[in-house]
């Protein structure tokens, strides 16, 4: 019974995750969305939001010089404004909470990156960074970092130590990835590791020593085996291995007694596998291809 409300919790915490995001919460409630820099400094005490579509930006140099009067800019969206580095201006946003680019091809961040203090989300998506920037690393309070379908091979370097002390989730969508730096383990502090199409062979080594994981989705790689390391993940409720290739679990896996979901649909992986898996885990809904 236990295991079937903590299941129901799960459930629960995704569909509410899914209806709320850190760019809805961290400004205060109805807070309107600026479209326009010139309008939100007309109210900058109390522009929390905005949001900036468009290659305009990169033109208009007088709603640029007004970045700086939007002292209480709380959350910042930027979609599809051809920038490949963001405007010096925007480094004076230091309440920025929340940030996201989406469509920019950027291929650099300013060293100063971490002028933004109190940032506890950044976003990218559609970059072309070859080396996760530098900057990056200066934000100490960072505690979601998400990377979706960067153009190039995406490399980490052993800076990302400097995470340790906040970072909560870390998610990779679509983007070839290199190795992982062994400082990585060092994030103990992380709950979520998404790495989905990421083009892994295998299960990174450096996952292992994160004692509070408790959701690990590595779904459309390229993994075939998954190694009797895996229980070192004991405070893992959620193990998403979709779309793999998969052909059985090791005997180690019911050493994990507080996972509650188990995906391997995908995968191919004979129903007398899943039926193993199962016997492993009876308290563990575990989700295949098979009935």
């Amino acid at each position: 019974m236990k295991k079937y409300f903590l299941f129901c919790a799960v459930l629960v915490s995704a569909v509410c995750s899914a209806q709320t995001t850190p760019w809805e919460t961290v400004a205060p409630p109805e807070s309107p969305i600026f479209t326009d820099i010139k309008d939100a400094a007309r109210t900058a005490g109390s522009a929390y939001r905005m949001e900036l579509t468009g290659p305009e930006l990169l033109h208009d140099k007088k709603q640029l010089a007004k970045l700086p009067e939007l002292k209480s800019l709380m959350a910042l969206r930027l979609i599809n404004n051809d920038l490949t580095r963001l405007p010096s201006g925007m480094l004076s946003l230091n309440a920025l909470v929340y940030f996201s680019s989406n469509g920019n091809p950027l291929t650099e961040l300013s060293d100063s990156l971490g002028m933004w203090g109190n940032l506890k989300f950044i976003e990218f998506y559609k970059t072309a960074f070859d080396t996760v920037p530098e900057g990056v690393y200066g934000l100490n309070r960072l505690t979601s970092f998400t990377i979706g379908s960067n153009t190039d091979t995406l490399h980490f370097t052993s800076s990302l130590k400097y995470w340790a002390k906040n970072l909560t989730e870390f998610r990779i969508y679509n983007s070839v990835l290199d190795t992982i730096p062994a400082e990585f383990s060092l994030l103990t502090k992380l709950q979520k590791v998404v790495l989905y199409k990421c083009r892994l062979d295998s299960i990174p080594k450096v996952i292992y020593p994160l004692n509070q994981l408790s959701e690990l989705w590595l779904d459309s790689n390229n993994i075939a085996s998954v190694p009797r390391d895996i229980a070192a993940l004991q405070g893992l409720t959620y193990l998403s291995l979709r779309g793999n290739r998969i052909t059985k679990m090791p005997s180690t896996l019911s050493f994990m007694k507080n996972l509650v979901v188990l995906d391997l649909r995908g995968n191919p992986i004979e129903v007398y596998e899943v039926r193993i898996a199962e016997a492993m885990l009876p308290n563990c809904r575990v989700l295949s291809d098979h009935k």
